[in-house]
């Protein structure tokens, strides 16, 4: 059970850091919802369309991230995600 406990740790640490990216680049705060979906599975759906919608792009001070909303809100769609306000 400890071999699990760290490799979860560090999924869970990138898909807090890119969900904040996405919130990053979003005007708005939504929510993604799906019936009989466990949070680990909309955890994995999300972190592989931020990933997919993930584009590194040259700057003055380095590479600046970004992730392009409409195909990340695209990509959750398309896995049958429904999008909703944040309270």
């Amino acid at each position: 059970m400890a071999l699990m406990a760290k490799p979860l740790r560090v999924i869970a640490a990138l898909v807090v850091g890119l969900m904040g990216l996405a919130a990053c680049g979003s005007s708005t705060s939504d929510t993604w919802t799906k019936p009989g979906v466990t949070e680990q599975q909309r955890g994995r759906d999300t972190l592989d369309c931020l990933t997919e919608a993930r584009r590194v792009t040259p700057g003055p001070g380095g590479p600046v991230e970004q992730v392009n909303q409409d195909r990340y809100r695209r990509c959750m769609t398309d896995r049958g995600y429904t999008s909703v306000p944040a309270r």
